[in-house]
């Protein structure tokens, strides 16, 4: 059985920790905040998620560590964390 591709990016952005969870087997992605679930979404929501923010690479797919990183850059502006 092949294992799936499962990223967690974690990022300090203005000393708050956000971490983005991509589960490769569902599509689900996740945004983090400690324990709570900031924003959660599922296909094809997750993928257009991934390519409105970091481009079309695998149609936001299989985000990689980069495409995740670059999300949680953008959800910590739109969810004011750390201000």
């Amino acid at each position: 059985m092949q294992r799936m591709h499962h990223p967690l990016v974690t990022a300090q952005l203005d000393g708050t920790e956000l971490r983005a969870d991509y589960c490769g087997q569902t599509g689900r992605l996740r945004i983090l905040h400690g324990a709570s679930v900031m924003r959660e979404w599922f296909p094809p929501n997750s993928w257009i998620a991934v390519v409105s923010v970091a481009g079309a690479r695998n149609w936001g797919t299989q985000p990689d560590a980069a495409e995740l990183q670059i999300l949680l850059e953008s959800q910590a502006s739109l969810l004011r964390i750390g201000r």
